[in-house]
């Protein structure tokens, strides 16, 4: 299964340096040239940056997975953006694997 969401931001960037090093001390992250690969238990998170703005792709075997794998991402994104009190994402399914 897999879903997208978007978070804009001016400081999406600094927003994605945070996550990539909070979830590098407690999972699998690999860096790229356009975002990261975060690696979980329950599913996969891919962030692309942009200069405003981080797509959110996740990938997970079943829903229940993919839930869990959103749930930590999104609550983890909102944290550290919380000076801007975001909204919660709006996730989109994309199609299932």
């Amino acid at each position: 299964m897999k879903t997208n969401a978007e978070f804009r931001s001016p400081w999406a960037v600094k927003y994605f340096e945070t996550m990539v090093k909070h979830f590098s001390q407690k999972i699998e992250v690999q860096k790229t040239d356009a975002g990261a690969h975060l690696l979980f238990v329950c599913g996969t998170a891919d962030l692309t940056l942009s200069e405003n703005r981080i797509v959110i792709d996740i990938t997970a075997p079943h829903t229940a997975a993919l839930e869990m794998t959103c749930d930590v991402v999104e609550r983890h994104l909102l944290r550290f953006a919380f000076r801007e009190a975001p909204e919660p994402l709006a996730w989109t399914t994309v199609s299932e694997v």
